[in-house]
């Protein structure tokens, strides 16, 4: 039983590392790539680096708009991902501690089928809307981070608030009721004991709305036409025609989009993976 059941583990691992070599090996093929020269691309893309050069990464960022594009996804991001996290850890509150059970019910409902609806069904309906925004109420958005931050924290509140709701689910009654006893209000009660208890569980959906935003491209694609607010998923899929085919500016721009992500992944993943499992191992 005990060599049966190593067997079986060793296949599992056996399958777990073929799936990562499998994911990562583009990665790597375009992170290589990006240091090639571009003869060296066209004759050998699969084999090793023998001609090291960063002149791709100084060439995109002085002949396109890079730094514009990174700024645009920071701001866009980071925006988005905090208003979402803020605005669906108060539902979450409320859902969790508001003694409305068919309402609440009713509410998770709402939010499960959202969660299930192709984001790709809305584009039309969205566009338009973007576009008479302003003769429905007075002002501009379309061409505007507006435009963007909007959907997108429309579209992250319902995986948020399933989430964050989880989590909060967990949480000793005792704790606010000691609070509300000291004389806090709800908001007070709300950001001085809830939000800090809950912070794994929202900086998880920070992060995991904040990787979804940076590398969206279909809304940002439609509702931003003015090259000085591209974000960079756009600006990097418009290289191919700006650098007439250079693959080496290609990989090194895909780069400049990818490590931003990765890095921050890495250095928070531990968090991302409490946030998601705490929750559910506690309720």
């Amino acid at each position: 039983m005990g060599k049966e059941s190593k067997r079986g583990g060793m296949y599992i691992h056996a399958v777990l590392m073929g799936y990562v070599i499998i994911t990562l090996y583009p990665l790597y093929w375009a992170f290589q790539n990006s240091f090639k020269r571009h003869v060296d691309i066209i004759v050998s893309p699969f084999m090793p680096v023998k001609h090291f050069t960063l002149q791709n990464y100084v060439d995109v960022w002085k002949t396109s708009h890079v730094n514009v594009y990174l700024i645009n996804s920071l701001i866009v991001s980071s925006i988005s991902s905090a208003a979402t996290v803020i605005m669906a850890a108060m539902a979450s509150y409320a859902l969790v501690r508001i003694p409305y059970r068919k309402w609440n019910r009713g509410i998770m409902s709402i939010l499960l089928l959202a969660i299930m609806v192709p984001g790709a069904t809305i584009l039309v309906p969205l566009y338009s809307f973007v576009r008479k925004f302003e003769q429905y109420f007075g002002f501009q958005i379309y061409d505007t981070y507006l435009s963007l931050i909007l959907p997108y924290v429309t579209f992250g509140l319902a995986i948020s608030v399933v989430i964050i709701k989880a989590f909060m689910s967990s949480m000793p009654r005792e704790l606010e009721e000691a609070a509300v006893m000291d004389g806090l209000s709800i908001y007070g009660l709300f950001f001085r004991i809830v939000f800090p208890l809950t912070l794994p569980a929202l900086v998880s959906v920070f992060i995991v709305n904040y990787l979804n935003n940076w590398n969206e491209f279909i809304m940002a694609n439609l509702l931003l036409s003015k090259e000085s607010l591209r974000t960079l998923a756009v600006g990097v899929a418009a290289f191919k025609d700006m650098l007439n085919t250079n693959y080496g500016g290609l990989f090194a721009a895909t780069m400049y989009s990818v490590i931003p992500v990765v890095v921050v992944y890495i250095i928070l993943q531990d968090k991302i993976i409490e946030g998601l499992t705490s929750g559910s191992m506690k309720g």
